[in-house]
């Protein structure tokens, strides 16, 4: 098995506590100058900017986070279903930079 595989096999089948600690993100320069640390973990309540992908440009509070699907929940970023329901939408933590803590 070649690495990449045995590398995105051990990430798929983390355990819930390892994959907790993939959930960090990166932090604006403000927080990097003030903490010496270039990411941290993120936590429900955290401001966040989204930097890259579909919803490039929002700011906002962090609501949810959901270790089995990886992802982070901001405020504002929704999508909408074909009946008009509107649903929560979440970005992988590799796209979004914490802006407050």
């Amino acid at each position: 098995m070649n690495p990449r595989k045995m590398r995105n096999k051990q990430i798929y089948y983390a355990t819930m506590q390892n994959a907790s600690k993939q959930l960090s993100c990166a932090l604006s320069k403000d927080l990097r100058k003030k903490y010496g640390k270039r990411s941290a973990r993120i936590i429900e309540g955290d401001t966040a900017s989204i930097v890259r992908g579909e919803f490039a440009g929002v700011d906002g509070k962090v609501t949810k986070i959901s270790i089995a699907d990886r992802g982070v929940n901001i405020e504002g970023v929704k999508k909408e279903k074909l009946k008009g329901e509107k649903f929560d939408v979440y970005v992988h933590t590799t796209n979004i930079v914490i802006s407050g803590l």
